[in-house]
C-alpha cells in the first residue's frame, strides 16, 4: 500500500512591508447642499483622503484662508463670481494658501467663457451636476497628487 504525504509547506515569507498611505490632506469643501457636503465630508475621512473643512459660502472661504492655508480647495461654483474671485486671490499669493494650491470646483453648467477661465486658474477638476459621490471622491484623490508640468506650446 503506498502512502501519499502532503507537501511541506513551504516556510512562510515575512510578508511585504505595506507601502505608506499618504495622509490625508488638509481640504477646504465649499458646498450650500446639506447633505451632499456631509457625505462628501464623511466619506473623504473614513477613506483617509481628506480632513475636510466644511463650509457653506464662498465669503466664509475667503475669510478662512486669510487665516491658514489648506492643501487644497474644492468649490462649489453656485456663487460663481465670488469663488472665481476667491481662486484669483489664491493664485496670486493673496491668500495663506500656496499660489500653486491644487483647486476642483462644481457646476451646474460650463459655458466657453468659464471654462476658460477655469483653465487660466488651473482648476484640476470640473464636476458638472448632476454628479455622483465617486466622482466627488475622484477628484478629491486626484488633488493629493503633484499637478503634470505643462507643456509650453
Amino acid at each position: 500500500m503506498a502512502v501519499i504525504h502532503a507537501p511541506r509547506p513551504e516556510p512562510a515569507a515575512a510578508p511585504a512591508a505595506a507601502a505608506p498611505a499618504a495622509p490625508p490632506i488638509e481640504l477646504l469643501l465649499v458646498e450650500p447642499q446639506f447633505l451632499l457636503r456631509r457625505t462628501v465630508a464623511a466619506v473623504a475621512r473614513d477613506l483617509r483622503l481628506a480632513n475636510p473643512k466644511e463650509l457653506t459660502t464662498i465669503d466664509q472661504a475667503a475669510t478662512l484662508v486669510t487665516l491658514r492655508a489648506y492643501d487644497a480647495l474644492f468649490l462649489s461654483l453656485d456663487e460663481e463670481d465670488d469663488a472665481l474671485a476667491l481662486m484669483g486671490r489664491v493664485r496670486k499669493g493673496e491668500t495663506r494658501c500656496p499660489a500653486d494650491t491644487p483647486i476642483a470646483v462644481t457646476a451646474a453648467a460650463c459655458g466657453t467663457p468659464l471654462a476658460l477661465r477655469l483653465k487660466e486658474l488651473e482648476v484640476r477638476r470640473l464636476l458638472l451636476r448632476p454628479f455622483k459621490v465617486k466622482g466627488v471622491l475622484d477628484a478629491i484623490a486626484a488633488l493629493r497628487t503633484p499637478a503634470a508640468p505643462h507643456k509650453a506650446a
